[in-house]
């Protein structure tokens, strides 16, 4: 290991609370689970300690979802699919656009704008320490990783209204095969 990445990796242990408490604050740190649409404590209030595996600093406890809270999302994601399925491919892109241009609600925006993906980008230091805390993960690498995975967002949404059909040539002269493409389960 050399000099810089001691220096580096020094830096990011001393601030490790700190990265923490700024991106809970910014709403980009969430230490529950997401079931139907709302942040979630374990119904039995138990967490699991989060520690830096470098060091062995604790960054975070997060709740320990267990097999009803693990349900519980389940059937909630199965019923937001139900719904989700029968909107058209249009609409779909206009919902994933709309998530997109909404704030986080925190009251934190950053400079450039007030998309999620902005906040992403904007925070984008600060997610690649949290996940080079928590992975081990080389921080240039960790950082290119959220802007990377934040490039899906505006991708997917402008991907879901191109939903086409296709048509197979057919194996016999008088028949078509024709696709459909929709969501199912």
């Amino acid at each position: 290991m050399g000099f810089w990445d001691k220096f580096i990796l020094c830096q990011i242990n001393m601030d490790a609370q700190n990265v923490a408490s700024q991106l809970s604050g910014s709403g980009l740190l969430r230490t529950q689970g997401l079931i139907g649409g709302k942040w979630t404590e374990a119904y039995d209030g138990s967490t699991i300690k989060v520690y830096n595996p470098a060091t062995g600093d604790l960054i975070a406890n997060v709740s320990c979802m267990g097999r009803k809270e693990t349900t519980d999302a389940i059937s909630s994601a199965q019923e937001a699919f139900t719904s989700w399925s029968k909107i058209t491919a249009s609409e779909r892109s206009r919902c994933l656009r709309k998530w997109l241009e909404e704030t986080n609600g925190s009251g934190i925006m950053p400079k450039m704008g007030n998309s999620r993906y902005d906040l992403l980008i904007a925070h984008k230091e600060e997610l690649g320490k949290l996940i080079t805390l928590e992975q081990g993960k080389p921080l240039k690498e960790a950082i290119g990783e959220v802007s990377y995975g934040a490039s899906f967002i505006e991708f997917y949404a402008e991907e879901a209204k191109r939903v086409y059909g296709d048509i197979i040539p057919p194996t016999l002269a008088d028949r078509r095969l024709f696709v459909l493409k929709q969501a199912s389960i």
